[in-house]
């Protein structure tokens, strides 16, 4: 039953990111055809409001998780793949470590 409840919540993330970018982008780009601009005026100010809006509402979204995480004391596992993703290349201080190792 776990299972099921974080599968759709993680849906709901998805479709939210996809759809609050996709629908202000869309009206921008039908307004950029309707006024025949050359330049996508319209196209790119609906693709900055749809990734704010995505932003501030992932955010929503997501706090509760980091918050329960935070009490529960497993603070660390939540932010582990973060921390990998931001380590993608090693830092000086880890390839001096190495070195110095080797």
């Amino acid at each position: 039953m776990q299972k099921q409840a974080t599968v759709t919540q993680i849906l709901t993330v998805g479709f939210y990111v996809a759809f609050s970018l996709l629908i202000p982008t869309g009206i921008g780009l039908w307004f950029d055809k309707k006024a025949s601009h050359a330049f996508p005026s319209f196209t790119l100010i609906g693709l900055a409001v749809g990734t704010t809006v995505m932003i501030y509402g992932v955010y929503r979204m997501v706090r509760p998780f980091l918050q329960e995480a935070r009490e529960g004391g497993k603070e660390e596992e939540v932010y582990r793949p973060i921390r990998k993703l931001l380590n993608l290349s090693p830092t000086k201080r880890a390839r001096e470590k190495k070195r110095d190792n080797d």
